[in-house]
């Protein structure tokens, strides 16, 4: 029951709780010492609530005048551009280039070292199945006209994979 009592005065404001409420926590309190402390307490800060409450602060005479010619003051004063100024505000800009050249050279050198260069493979070889026999049209060394390939690419009588042309 005491637990009820300090949740309840815990929860909602003193001055929020009902009439039964309080003559519910009234009459327990008049019998359980610790719950009489928190309802004192509860009292306590609802009287400093309400006091402070009813004081109105006053600004001092001239107060937003004041204010205002302090924000005007700093808006008119120019500010310098100076070095430090200009680092400051570049620093991060140098610092991300930076590390962009130190990965970049960290990759090309490392890239060079961990694949060694090989010769392109020879295409022939590569792909067996090549119709060299489409490109030179003969067993000679002799070159071809433009005409001669195109007639060749293009005969309806050769089919794909037959070197003979049959």
């Amino acid at each position: 029951m005491t637990e009820h009592i300090v949740k309840l005065l815990e929860e909602r404001p003193l001055a929020s709780l009902s009439k039964a409420e309080r003559d519910f926590i009234e009459a327990h309190v008049a019998a359980c010492s610790d719950c009489f402390r928190a309802y004192e307490a509860a009292q306590a800060a609802l009287l400093l609530l309400r006091g402070r409450a009813s004081v109105v602060a006053t600004p001092p005479p001239f107060f937003e005048t004041r204010v205002l010619a302090a924000i005007r003051s700093k808006e008119t004063t120019p500010k310098r551009l100076g070095l430090t100024q200009l680092w400051e505000t570049a620093r991060p800009l140098f610092a991300s280039m930076a590390m962009s050249i130190i990965m970049l050279l960290a990759f090309t050198f490392y890239g060079e070292r961990s694949q060694p260069t090989a010769p392109p493979p020879d295409l022939a070889l590569v792909n067996a199945e090549s119709p060299d026999w489409v490109v030179r049209g003969s067993d000679d060394d002799d070159e071809m006209t433009d005409t001669q390939a195109l007639e060749i690419l293009y005969d309806p009588t050769i089919e794909a994979g037959d070197s003979n042309g049959k």
